[in-house]
Protein backbone atom coordinates (compact mmCIF):
# COMPACT_ATOMS: atom_id res chain seq x y z
CA UNK A 1 0.00 0.00 0.00
CA UNK A 2 3.03 2.28 -0.95
CA UNK A 3 1.59 5.73 -1.76
CA UNK A 4 4.20 8.31 -3.23
CA UNK A 5 4.30 12.00 -1.87
CA UNK A 6 1.71 13.17 -4.86
CA UNK A 7 -0.57 10.29 -3.69
CA UNK A 8 -1.11 11.41 -0.93
CA UNK A 9 -1.90 14.81 -1.34
CA UNK A 10 -4.52 14.06 -2.89
CA UNK A 11 -5.96 11.81 -0.05
CA UNK A 12 -5.18 14.97 2.17
CA UNK A 13 -7.11 16.86 -0.65
CA UNK A 14 -9.98 14.87 -0.14
CA UNK A 15 -9.95 14.53 3.41
CA UNK A 16 -10.01 18.37 3.37
CA UNK A 17 -13.08 18.78 0.72
CA UNK A 18 -14.71 15.99 1.96
CA UNK A 19 -15.63 17.62 5.12
CA UNK A 20 -15.89 21.15 2.99
CA UNK A 21 -12.92 22.48 5.46
CA UNK A 22 -11.35 24.44 2.85
CA UNK A 23 -13.47 27.47 3.67
CA UNK A 24 -11.78 27.73 7.33
CA UNK A 25 -8.15 27.44 5.93
CA UNK A 26 -5.72 29.96 4.89
CA UNK A 27 -2.14 29.99 4.54
CA UNK A 28 -1.79 31.56 7.91
CA UNK A 29 -4.07 28.92 9.78
CA UNK A 30 -2.33 26.12 8.29
CA UNK A 31 1.19 27.39 9.12
CA UNK A 32 -0.26 27.82 12.44
CA UNK A 33 -1.75 24.39 12.51
CA UNK A 34 1.61 23.07 11.57
CA UNK A 35 3.26 25.18 14.31
CA UNK A 36 0.75 23.85 17.15
CA UNK A 37 1.60 19.93 15.91
CA UNK A 38 5.33 20.50 15.71
CA UNK A 39 5.04 21.36 19.18
CA UNK A 40 2.49 18.44 20.14
CA UNK A 41 5.43 16.21 18.80
CA UNK A 42 8.51 18.00 20.61
CA UNK A 43 6.10 17.86 23.69
CA UNK A 44 6.42 14.09 23.83
CA UNK A 45 10.37 15.10 23.96
CA UNK A 46 10.54 17.68 26.70
CA UNK A 47 12.78 17.59 29.82
CA UNK A 48 13.86 14.10 28.91
CA UNK A 49 17.59 12.82 27.93
CA UNK A 50 17.08 12.37 24.06
CA UNK A 51 19.12 8.87 23.35
CA UNK A 52 16.56 7.57 26.79
CA UNK A 53 14.13 8.82 24.40
CA UNK A 54 15.19 6.95 21.51
CA UNK A 55 15.77 3.71 23.36
CA UNK A 56 12.48 4.16 24.51
CA UNK A 57 11.07 4.61 21.08
CA UNK A 58 12.44 1.86 19.94
CA UNK A 59 11.52 -0.38 22.55
CA UNK A 60 7.87 1.00 23.91
CA UNK A 61 5.34 0.33 20.75
CA UNK A 62 2.41 2.65 22.74
CA UNK A 63 5.35 5.76 22.74
CA UNK A 64 6.40 5.42 19.44
CA UNK A 65 2.78 5.46 18.08
CA UNK A 66 2.27 8.89 20.11
CA UNK A 67 5.59 10.12 17.59
CA UNK A 68 4.07 8.82 14.55
CA UNK A 69 0.53 10.38 15.28
CA UNK A 70 1.78 13.93 15.64
CA UNK A 71 4.28 13.16 12.63
CA UNK A 72 1.59 12.21 10.64
CA UNK A 73 -0.11 15.68 11.82
CA UNK A 74 2.49 17.64 10.92
CA UNK A 75 2.69 15.79 7.18
CA UNK A 76 -1.15 16.11 6.79
CA UNK A 77 -0.25 20.21 7.58
CA UNK A 78 2.15 20.24 5.36
CA UNK A 79 0.04 18.57 2.88
CA UNK A 80 -2.72 20.56 3.30
CA UNK A 81 -0.30 23.76 2.71
CA UNK A 82 0.90 22.99 -0.25
CA UNK A 83 -2.53 21.97 -1.51
CA UNK A 84 -3.79 25.45 -0.53
CA UNK A 85 -1.29 27.46 -2.08
CA UNK A 86 -1.16 25.00 -5.07
CA UNK A 87 2.58 23.92 -4.86
CA UNK A 88 4.22 20.55 -5.26
CA UNK A 89 5.84 19.42 -2.22
CA UNK A 90 7.79 16.82 -3.78
CA UNK A 91 9.43 19.11 -6.08
CA UNK A 92 9.87 21.93 -2.82
CA UNK A 93 11.71 19.37 -1.09
CA UNK A 94 14.03 18.08 -3.55
CA UNK A 95 15.16 21.91 -4.16
CA UNK A 96 15.39 22.11 -0.53
CA UNK A 97 17.45 19.07 -0.42
CA UNK A 98 19.58 20.67 -3.29
CA UNK A 99 20.17 23.64 -1.75
CA UNK A 100 21.20 21.85 1.23
CA UNK A 101 23.80 19.60 -0.91
CA UNK A 102 25.89 22.90 -1.42
CA UNK A 103 25.29 24.92 1.82
CA UNK A 104 26.47 21.63 3.35
CA UNK A 105 28.82 20.24 1.40
CA UNK A 106 29.47 16.57 2.62
CA UNK A 107 33.32 16.70 2.24
CA UNK A 108 33.47 19.90 4.49
CA UNK A 109 30.96 18.82 7.06
CA UNK A 110 30.74 15.00 7.27
CA UNK A 111 30.62 13.42 10.60
CA UNK A 112 30.32 17.32 12.44
CA UNK A 113 27.54 18.90 13.97
CA UNK A 114 27.33 22.39 12.56
CA UNK A 115 24.59 25.24 11.72
CA UNK A 116 25.32 27.20 8.44
CA UNK A 117 23.48 30.15 8.67
CA UNK A 118 21.10 30.30 5.10
CA UNK A 119 21.53 34.51 5.31
CA UNK A 120 25.40 33.97 5.65
CA UNK A 121 26.12 31.74 3.36
CA UNK A 122 23.76 32.94 0.40
CA UNK A 123 25.63 36.49 1.46
CA UNK A 124 28.99 34.41 0.66
CA UNK A 125 27.87 33.03 -2.86
CA UNK A 126 26.73 36.41 -3.81
CA UNK A 127 23.36 35.52 -3.70
CA UNK A 128 20.98 38.42 -1.86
Amino acid sequence: MEKSVKELAEVAKNFIDERDWRQFQTSKDLAEDISVEANELLELFLWKDGKELDEKAREDSEFLQKIKNETADVFFGCLALSDHLNFDLDEAFLSKIKQLEKRYDKEQVKGKSIKIDEKEWLEKQGKT
